[in-house]
């Protein structure tokens, strides 16, 4: 008798456990779809998405009146975009089909921001087209000006936890940039980069490539 109670009360707390997993997925799945009707609602002038978009809680999403343009965001099918992610400019920013952004990321978008299929960044990731002037000494920063370059990220990339990628950054197919690292020039095809700035770490290529990231490392000693 005792052996089968404990069957049975093993049999019960799996059906337990089992049923306040489903509830929880449950409800996670009511609180993304309503964040996404909201926030598509609330931002319907700057939002432009496909088939399977996803928009998780704290989405801001900030116009530059001061800058001549329009915000304009295009999220072409199947994108997330995680919790607290804030997006501000006056410029175009894309997410491919299959791209994602995790949570606390920032897109600073003020010429273009370009990003390809299947990417993936990992949260508090930075991503700006744009940086202050600051040649002058006789006046403030604040009223130097902007400048831009437009920022190209490639189909199937890997941005990980923090890592900044600043203006006239293309980041080419395949690409890794580790966690932390500041890019400030462009990233070969199945490179993998770090550091700060980033440089070439290695390549996702066999040994055919070697010489061309090789060639690359010499540029940047």
């Amino acid at each position: 008798m005792y052996g089968e109670s404990s069957v049975i009360d093993s049999s019960l707390m799996g059906f337990l456990v089992s049923l306040i997993r489903k509830y929880c997925q449950l409800k996670q799945i009511i609180s993304i779809y309503w964040h996404t009707i909201f926030a598509r609602l609330s931002n319907w002038p700057y939002l432009n998405c496909g088939k399977g978009v996803r928009l998780h809680k704290g989405l801001q999403i900030k116009q530059f009146f001061w800058q001549q343009g329009d915000l304009r965001i295009t999220l072409c099918g199947k994108n997330k975009i995680g919790a607290y992610t804030v997006i501000q400019g006056s410029a175009k920013l894309t997410f491919g089909v299959g791209s994602y952004c995790c949570e606390y990321c920032v897109f600073g978008v003020n010429e273009k921001i370009d990003i390809g299929r299947n990417v993936m960044i990992a949260p508090a990731v930075t991503i700006r087209d744009t940086d202050h002037c600051f040649d002058r000494t006789d006046i403030p920063m604040r009223n130097q000006g902007i400048i831009t370059s437009p920022v190209t990220i490639e189909d199937d990339v890997w941005i990980g936890h923090g890592a900044i990628i600043l203006k006239g950054v293309t980041i080419g197919t395949g690409a890794v940039v580790a966690a932390g690292a500041v890019v400030v020039k462009d990233v070969l095809p199945f490179s993998i980069v770090g550091g700060v700035p980033a440089k070439v770490i290695s390549s996702r290529k066999p040994q055919t490539d070697a010489n061309l990231v090789q060639k690359f490392v010499n540029c940047e000693k």
